[in-house]
């Protein structure tokens, strides 16, 4: 008896199955290593992001989730924009901030919440740490002693805004100001 290899549907030749393989392990190793994090704060327009693995140092505008330093008291990670890079020059003019000579905001006395806030210092960024940065006036970044400037160890990953799902309730910040509590 004849087997009908046509019946079967096309087989997949030595090459395409280790390409479909790569592709399954590349997906799988991505789900481990990739996270999806909703977004606690109200100061930005996405209501999550998927953090990528960030394989070396980040880039000058790499939204980047990180873990903030214990005495921030956060339970969750923050996600800023790295501004600035090992070697750039972090200057005050008061509690105005510029790094690498480019203005990116005042630092603030008072937090929302009424704590006192002290702004970073002036100097250069040494190696391995970044200066993270969110354009909103209350963010609570690098401009504040408190957050410092970032150790490339406590960033998790690259963040990409996830797309609105009006149907599941997710459309933009899940927080608002009023969420705050002093």
């Amino acid at each position: 008896m004849r087997k009908d290899t046509k019946a079967m549907g096309p087989r997949l030749g030595g090459g395409n199955r280790i390409l479909v393989w790569a592709a399954v392990l590349a997906g799988v190793w991505l789900a481990l290593a990739s996270r999806v994090y909703v977004n606690a704060s109200w100061s930005d327009g996405a209501w999550g992001y998927l953090v990528l693995p960030l394989p070396g140092a980040p880039e000058r505008g790499d939204a980047v989730v990180f873990d903030p330093p214990e005495t921030a008291g956060s339970p969750v990670p923050y996600l800023k924009t790295v501004r600035g890079l090992p070697g750039d020059r972090v200057e005050l003019d008061g509690r105005r901030v510029s790094v690498g000579g480019a203005v990116l905001g005042i630092a603030k006395t008072h937090a929302r919440d009424g704590r006192r806030l002290k702004p970073a210092a002036a100097g250069v960024i040494p190696p391995g740490r970044y200066y993270v940065h969110a354009d909103h006036a209350d963010s609570h970044d690098s401009r504040y002693a408190e957050i410092g400037l970032v150790p490339r160890e406590r960033i998790r990953g690259r963040a990409l805004a996830l797309p609105d799902i009006p149907w599941l309730g997710l459309e933009g910040p899940l927080a608002g100001p009023e969420d705050v509590r002093p």
